[in-house]
């Protein structure tokens, strides 16, 4: 506790830096916005959520901060304002662990700062406060990951058993808040695992002692998700077709990173790292058998547990191991280099480069996502003024059918992947989206095969009063 205390007081002006990095990346998305999710989430209420999807997709943490928003009568707008000072704070104490872990590598205070915001806030976290009723759980898995990285990294030379049990424990914690940060675990120790490394067979001991690790914490949640009885898993899996749509998914996501980043830009910072860190590194052998071991790790392990899944959707939430990518190399440099000072300029000009793009990735995705929910708020008052406008019938039911060609986003904003799609663009969402906006709870309506032909003969690119027709209680709409 002592030395706690006195790192806290030595490197207090180094973790002011941090929280302003983080806060001047995440600050927009403490406003008030909806993702598609968020529709659904405030229309069922948080105790159905609660239950349906997070419990039965083994999100135990997020089932329990339900329920306590729920039993303290919170409204769903502070629900999401806790839950984004829950993530930043996550991420604030997950930086200044890996600050803490570097320092005792390098000197160099800047790289340091740097490099500890772009290994647990990297940009695909970007994605996980695009949900804004969950991102404080999301990033809470990643304090929780970033705990058991380094106690596995502090056992390595304190020799204390119980570090490996806290380890252990933190990253079944991980997997219980949610999947995506779990890669991690494994890939940055592996980087670490070479160093004050007396002998292979010591080297040896530490990758197996991490890989333990990250099966136990990976059984555990593929154990609880079974029982609890996710449909995200798959019943029978096709290897070869599978690996086939992880190549694809895995590559469409490091070169596009689904908008956050330029293509191409993470895979061109990983490569100009790359060469400055091989640069920078004492030239032999093992070095060079050891980097490509951690690159091979790093490009394998985060794909790995989707060859399990009964989808494979490769999004950078589910992901976050492989948006270290652009920073890798200059960890190995960090721990392994020859501490040359130009090298030092050039890695941090290059991870400038990356949070300023990441900032305003942030802003614009989040300002798309502001617009998006104006958009469909309109569209919600033009539904709810047709059925005004119709007032002869009792309308409590809706039936949704798509037309030739539906949307899934304003063309005008910026979008990708799961983010910022049009809560009226899909028919699980529409009937929670406009419950939301609405003073009537919509049942589910009885088909109607001659207003099904009709609209899948059409092809709008907007909304239309045609795209709506109510019979007796029910409401026929069209997704455009």
């Amino acid at each position: 506790m002592k030395f706690l205390k006195a790192n806290l007081k030595k490197y207090k002006y180094h973790h002011l830096i941090i929280f302003l990095i983080l806060l001047t990346l995440f600050g927009v998305f403490s406003l008030n916005r909806y993702a598609i999710d968020t529709y659904f989430f405030e229309s069922f209420g948080m105790k159905y959520n609660a239950i349906n999807p997070y419990f039965h997709d083994g999100r135990l943490f997020m089932t329990g901060f339900l329920y306590l928003m729920d039993f303290f009568k919170f409204s769903y707008a502070t629900e999401k304002i806790l839950s984004w000072a829950l993530a930043l704070g996550s991420l604030f104490l997950s930086a200044i662990i890996m600050f803490n872990l570097l320092n005792k590598n390098s000197k160099n205070k800047m790289i340091n700062i740097l490099l500890s915001v772009c290994l647990v806030a990297n940009p695909f976290i970007i994605e996980f406060f695009m949900f804004p009723e969950y991102s404080g759980i999301m990033c809470l898995s990643v304090l929780f990951i970033s705990i058991s990285i380094a106690s596995i990294i502090n056992f390595w030379k304190k020799k204390n058993k119980y570090l490996i049990l806290i380890s252990i424990i933190a990253a079944i914690f991980s997997v219980l808040c949610y999947q995506g940060a779990l890669s991690m675990l494994f890939i940055i120790p592996l980087i670490f695992a070479f160093k004050d490394c007396d002998n292979f067979k010591t080297f040896a001991q530490r990758v197996i002692i991490t890989g333990v690790i990250f099966i136990i914490a990976a059984g555990t949640i593929a154990v609880i998700t079974k029982v609890l009885g996710a449909t995200r898993l798959a019943n029978h899996i096709n290897l070869l077709e599978s690996i086939k749509s992880l190549i694809k998914g895995t590559w469409l996501l490091l070169t596009s990173t689904y908008k956050i980043l330029p293509s191409y830009m993470l895979i061109g910072a990983f490569c100009i790292s790359l060469v400055f860190c091989l640069i920078g590194v004492k030239k032999g052998f093992h070095f060079i058998l050891f980097l490509i071991l951690a690159m091979i790790s790093l490009l394998v392990v985060p794909a790995l547990p989707h060859l399990f899944t009964s989808y494979i959707w490769m999004v950078p939430r589910s992901n976050i191991g492989y948006g270290i990518l652009g920073v890798f190399p200059i960890l190995f440099y960090l721990l392994y280099g020859q501490d040359k000072k130009y090298i030092n300029y050039i890695f941090i000009g290059i991870m400038s480069i990356l949070l300023i793009f990441q900032w305003h990735s942030g802003l614009s995705f989040a300002q798309s996502q502001i617009e998006n929910n104006e958009l469909n708020t309109q569209e919600a008052q033009n539904i709810n003024k047709y059925i005004q406008d119709n007032k002869e019938y009792n309308v409590y039911k809706l039936k949704i059918y798509n037309d030739k060609n539906p949307t899934y986003t304003y063309y005008s904003l910026k979008s990708a992947g799961d983010m910022n799609v049009r809560a009226f663009g899909y028919e699980w969402a529409y009937r929670a989206a406009l419950n939301t906006k609405s003073s009537i709870t919509f049942e589910d309506g009885d088909p109607n095969k001659e207003y099904e032909k009709y609209c899948s003969h059409k092809n709008w690119d907007s909304f239309d009063p045609e795209q709506l027709k109510i019979i007796n209680d029910t409401i026929y709409i069209c997704i455009y």
